[in-house]
C-alpha cells in the first residue's frame, strides 16, 4: 500500500515537472512575439510625462535593438542604418511630438533561418497617436522586421515598412 502511493506521487510529480518543462521553455516564435508585445508597451504613451521617464523609456526601447539597425520606410523616404546610440534621441523625438500613442502588432508571419540565430517576422502594425495639437494620427502599416538571437534573447537588427495600408 505504502509503495503504490509513493508510486502514485512519484508519477504526479514527473508530470507536474514535465508540464512546468513546457509552460516555463517558450518557444522562439513565443518569444520574439512577446519581444514585439514588449516594444509596444514600451512605445505606449498616455498624457503629458517627465522628461525622467521619456528618457529610460528611451533607453529601455534602445536596449532591444543590436549595435546598428536598419530602417526602410519608403513612404516615408526614410533608408538608413543607426548606429544603436542613435536610437534613443530619435524615440524621444517621436514621444514629443504625441500626447498619446500607442502600437499593436497583428498577423504575425515567423520565418527562423536554420540555426535558430536570424528570424524575419511579417505583421500588421497599427500606429495610433493624437498630437499636441489634438490631431489623429491612425495607420496601419505592413511591416518586415528581422531579429538576432544574442544570449538566448531576440535583438531587432532591421525593421522595413513594406506598405502603408490606411492614413
Amino acid at each position: 500500500m505504502v509503495n503504490q502511493k509513493n508510486i502514485i506521487i512519484a508519477g504526479l510529480l514527473i508530470v507536474c515537472g514535465i508540464v512546468a518543462f513546457f509552460i516555463l521553455s517558450q518557444s522562439d516564435e513565443a518569444k520574439i512575439k512577446k519581444k514585439f508585445h514588449k516594444l509596444a508597451e514600451k512605445i505606449e504613451k498616455n498624457g503629458n510625462e517627465h522628461d525622467l521617464i521619456a528618457a529610460k523609456t528611451a533607453h529601455e526601447i534602445e536596449q532591444m535593438f543590436t549595435g546598428s539597425v536598419r530602417i526602410q520606410i519608403p513612404s516615408y523616404s526614410v533608408d538608413k542604418t543607426f548606429p544603436r546610440s542613435e536610437i534613443s534621441p530619435h524615440v524621444l523625438y517621436t514621444r514629443a511630438l504625441y500626447r498619446k500613442m500607442s502600437l499593436e502588432f497583428y498577423d504575425f508571419k515567423i520565418e527562423i533561418a536554420e540555426g535558430n540565430t536570424t528570424a524575419v517576422v511579417g505583421l500588421t502594425g497599427i500606429f495610433k497617436a493624437t498630437t499636441s495639437s489634438n490631431e489623429r494620427v491612425n495607420e496601419i502599416h505592413e511591416v518586415e522586421c528581422t531579429l538576432e538571437k544574442m544570449e538566448d534573447e531576440w535583438m531587432f537588427t532591421g525593421i522595413r515598412g513594406i506598405e502603408v495600408l490606411e492614413r
